[in-house]
């Protein structure tokens, strides 16, 4: 009788420890999709503006993180502004692409990493965040909107970050150094000096319309030149510099007075590079006076005409 008794308590043991996980695989992937549906009501109510579905989903503890650094807000900051926007710009557009979904041992958190297309502004963002189980429903406790970027981008939109950081004013005073140093450098024939304020790729357009110079084709032309201990000197007279919006580039132009030439004007674009900002093109030229400019292309048109 003892030998039944035991042999029936491993069988029971046995089928329970059968029956047991599969059972939980089951309601794990029941409480997955529920989790998905949630995620996907979410997309929803933000395409429809439907501001009262669209807040249920969150908790009340729920934290929301944008694409900038600054924006973090919690359930009773971000709630009031999605309204708003709602209101005012309707809903959001979305394009899901991708979507992984996990969840805890116990079934009662998950955590998702999405890929959207945010069709509002036409660029990708990398969702992911937090949901757990609030009185059986399935509640966002965290929702963090990041922007992936390629990594064939990320040198510039590094250094875009980076001058973001310092700030427009500060990088402008900096370009403005670079430019200053060029000139400088250029009057004490100080080649290798000059020529560190380039990029490898540089190009440099003399007055000459024959005069396009990559870096190396002007180094060569203006080393010798240097080592003579002759430069040219061109002193700024006024400047304007512009940065682009991410703050990774620069155009500027700039009147210049001459001995030789008497007013001249550069024009050209910096990079910020990780040695800081160099000049990726330099272009110098002499404006002609309207009153004079019949008379001096006149002139320009006769010589091209005479060498050809």
């Amino acid at each position: 009788m003892r030998i039944l008794f035991v042999l029936l308590v491993v069988l029971g043991l046995t089928l329970s420890a059968c029956s047991g996980p599969s059972q939980n695989i089951t309601d794990r992937q029941a409480a997955k999709k529920e989790a998905e549906a949630v995620l996907d009501q979410f997309y929803q109510a933000a395409a429809n503006a439907d501001f009262d579905r669209f807040i249920t989903i969150f908790s009340k503890a729920a934290v929301f993180y944008g694409t900038d650094a600054s924006e973090r807000w919690s359930y009773e900051e971000f709630a009031p502004d999605i309204q708003a926007s709602f209101g005012k710009n309707g809903g959001w557009d979305f394009d899901q692409k991708e979507r992984t979904l996990t969840l805890s041992q116990n079934g009662d958190v998950a955590w998702f990493a999405e890929l959207s297309h945010f069709n509002n502004t036409d660029y990708l963002l990398r969702p992911t965040g937090v949901m757990q189980r609030e009185d059986g429903q399935w509640k966002i406790v965290q929702l963090v909107m990041g922007i992936p970027i390629p990594n064939a981008l990320y040198p510039p939109v590094l250094q875009g970050l980076q001058a973001t950081r310092s700030g427009p004013k500060a990088e402008i005073a900096t370009i403005n150094t670079v430019l200053d140093s060029l000139h400088t450098y250029a009057a004490e024939a100080n080649g290798k000096a000059y020529f560190d304020l380039y990029t490898d790729d540089a190009v440099f357009l003399g007055t000459d319309v024959t005069e396009r110079w990559t870096k190396a084709a002007f180094q060569a032309y203006a080393m010798p030149i240097f080592s003579q201990g002759r430069g040219w000197r061109y002193t700024p007279r006024e400047r304007h510099v512009a940065l682009s919006p991410m703050g990774n580039m620069a155009w500027f132009d700039e009147v210049l007075d001459s001995e030789n030439y008497g007013t001249s004007r550069g024009t050209g674009v910096l990079t910020r590079t990780k040695a800081g900002w160099k000049i990726s093109q330099y272009h110098l030229t002499f404006p002609i006076p309207n009153d004079l400019a019949d008379k001096m292309t006149a002139q320009i048109m006769a010589y091209e005409k005479k060498t050809r």
